[in-house]
C-alpha cells in the first residue's frame, strides 16, 4: 500500500514540475504551453503504469517458492467413490 502511495506521489510531483514550466512559458506561446500540459498528463500516466508493473514484478514469488507450493499440493490425497 505504501508503494502505491509513493507511486501516486511521484506522478503528482511530475505534474507539478511540468506545471511549473507551464507557468514560466509566456502566454503568447500557446502551442508550447499545450505541449507541456499534454506531456505532464502523459508522463504522469506513464510513470504510474510502469511503476505499477514494476511493483507487481517485485511482489511476485520466486520460482523456488512456487515449486514448494506445488509439492505441498501434491501431498494432498483425494479418495474416490
Amino acid at each position: 500500500m505504501l508503494a502505491k502511495a509513493a507511486l501516486f506521489l511521484l506522478s503528482a510531483l511530475w505534474v507539478l514540475l511540468c506545471m511549473r514550466f507551464y507557468t514560466v512559458i509566456d502566454r503568447e506561446n500557446v502551442m508550447q504551453r499545450r505541449l507541456i500540459a499534454i506531456g505532464a498528463g502523459l508522463g504522469a500516466g506513464l510513470i504510474y503504469v510502469l511503476g505499477s508493473m514494476i511493483i507487481t514484478l517485485l511482489n511476485t514469488p520466486l520460482p523456488s517458492e512456487q515449486q514448494q507450493e506445488m509439492n505441498q499440493a501434491q501431498d494432498v490425497r483425494v479418495l474416490g467413490k
